[in-house]
């Protein structure tokens, strides 16, 4: 099982503070039964540059698999790149896809959507980086279907799935295909992220759990 979503870098934003706190989220994903993780620490474009955020990432990154023992799950390293205007003008945004892919996980804002984004997530598209919109189950079904309308797929974040009451479009959208990651998006030591990854599995039923995993 694949954690598209995760906040477990030490120090790489306020997901972790520490080693011991990262190795803490990875031993409850490693009993949860996720074999990789994907580290996709926060990138905001208007208060960093790429090169900086790739630099205090790598070290971040060293410090934890310089912590793990052999058993621990895959660390696979991305970032949540936070969208902006003309965020398909940003020096070496490529880099801050997911390594080994051309996935870019991105975050929209929760208020003032604007219809611009489509453009951008468009232009995107056409420069070869695959979109996959972060946590898409937080935002207006609207916003999210007219950026799937030019290309976008979707990551959802596990909580949205593991509650009494489901929301009919998150399973109208795996059935779809345009989900292709399931995340924690764990901070902190929340005991209740990994734990919400695995009734997520169990809800979906394990047709659309082989959907999303397959596709991530």
């Amino acid at each position: 099982m694949i954690d598209f979503h995760s906040h477990v870098l030490p120090r790489a934003d306020h997901g972790s503070s520490s080693v011991d706190i990262s190795l803490c989220q990875i031993s409850m994903a490693r009993q949860s039964g996720v074999s990789c993780i994907v580290a996709t620490p926060h990138f905001y474009p208007a208060e960093q540059d790429v090169a900086r955020f790739l630099q205090r990432r790598a070290g971040a990154y060293k410090n934890l698999i310089d912590a793990l023992d052999e058993n621990a799950p895959k660390i696979i390293l991305g970032a949540e790149v936070l969208i902006c205007d003309n965020i398909e003008s940003l020096p070496r945004i490529n880099e801050l896809c997911i390594e080994g892919t051309n996935i870019l996980l991105l975050e929209l804002p929760f208020t003032d959507f604007d219809k611009r984004y489509r453009a951008s997530v468009h232009s995107l598209i056409k420069q070869g980086i695959n979109v996959v919109l972060a946590h898409a189950d937080r935002y207006d079904e609207e916003n999210v279907n007219s950026l799937v309308s030019v290309g976008a797929k979707i990551q959802l974040n596990a909580k949205s799935l593991s509650g009494l009451f489901v929301k009919k479009h998150l399973y109208k959208w795996i059935d779809a295909g345009i989900v292709v990651g399931l995340g924690s998006d764990i901070h902190g030591t929340d005991k209740k992220a990994y734990k919400n990854y695995v009734t997520a599995i169990r809800k979906m039923g394990p047709d659309r759990a082989e959907k999303i995993m397959t596709a991530a």
